[in-house]
């Protein structure tokens, strides 16, 4: 029995092993990729001249998550025409290798890609629409193909078009919502911020969800937010060393977001005495707050300049 499970693992090795087949070879260092840095400068450059040099006259361009069949490859003369676009209607453009990568350059046995080299690259695209002022800068994949001639006559690029959709929804006037001067949601911030405003700690939270969550411009970004408890404890706090004269309303709006949370935001005049030099204080204040179904409080957000008291 020994003897045969010695087999057995001898022969699944040799299986396994048995299946691989080399087809190519890697390289780090290859002038098939200087041919794609050439083309980053060139792009950055805006060099028509250089461009035209590197892009072989039969280059064909596609989007790795195209997902329109018909769709035709980019030809030589759009590709050119495509990066003078980006300079004329793009902020800030630029093309390079990420800083945590390198590009690999590949030379394959197959027959398929005989004389040409293949680059994988992963670059860093930025680019800001002139118009909009959208954000299109991320990580971007491309491959490349470049032929005897050292030029590319081959590219498949990997980008997040998200930013793109973006943009074309960006070119009209969408509305997103209702707003309300007036609602229920509103009479309930009202009554929260008196309740503050008169030391009420009886009612000062009787409109919020037991499990509401609170945050502020005090928190760092990407801190998790805290509890009612959190809320509390920084108002007694607070109280310790000021008190509040008044809280007179500047602005307040319900906001009914058909793609995301309703909330309420009010602007709050604050007037406040520093115990310790009783000096008066007066400062803005804004406040979001979002409700659930039952028109409880589910999240408190606050904002405000510590720095002026």
């Amino acid at each position: 029995m020994k003897k045969n499970l010695t087999l057995l693992i001898l022969l699944t090795t040799f299986f396994v092993f048995g299946q691989k087949k080399k087809n190519g070879s890697i390289y780090l260092n290859h002038p098939a990729i200087e041919v794609v840095e050439d083309l980053f400068k060139a792009m950055n450059a805006n060099d028509t001249e250089k461009l035209n040099e590197l892009i072989a006259d039969n280059y064909k361009g596609v989007a790795g998550d195209q997902m329109n069949k018909d769709a035709k490859p980019q030809t030589k003369a759009q590709f050119i025409q495509n990066v003078k676009n980006l300079h004329t209607n793009s902020l800030y453009f630029s093309i390079r290798n990420t800083k945590n990568s390198y590009p690999d350059a590949v030379e394959y046995k197959d027959e398929n890609f005989n004389g040409v080299t293949w680059i994988y690259s992963w670059e860093y695209w930025t680019a800001v629409g002139g118009t909009t002022g959208i954000d299109y800068s991320q990580p971007r994949h491309t491959q490349y193909v470049v032929n005897k001639d050292n030029q590319i006559s081959f590219a498949r690029i990997y980008l997040n078009q998200v930013p793109y959709t973006e943009t074309n929804k960006s070119q009209k006037i969408i509305d997103d919502g209702k707003i309300y001067s007036h609602h229920p949601n509103i009479n309930v911030v009202r009554k929260f911020i008196k309740a503050l405003e008169h030391d009420d700690s009886d009612n000062l939270f009787v409109d919020f969800d037991e499990n509401a969550k609170t945050d502020g411009m005090y928190n760092d970004w990407g801190n998790d937010p805290g509890s009612i408890d959190d809320l509390r404890a920084g108002f007694e706090s607070f109280k310790t060393n000021y008190t509040i004269n008044s809280m007179d309303n500047a602005w307040i709006k319900f906001f009914e977001v058909e793609s995301g949370t309703n909330y309420v935001q009010s602007w709050w005049r604050m007037s406040l005495t520093r115990k310790k030099d009783n000096k008066e204080i007066i400062i803005p204040v804004m406040f979001n707050h979002q409700f659930n179904e039952d028109g409880k409080i589910t999240k408190h957000f606050e904002a405000w300049n510590q720095a002026k008291i």
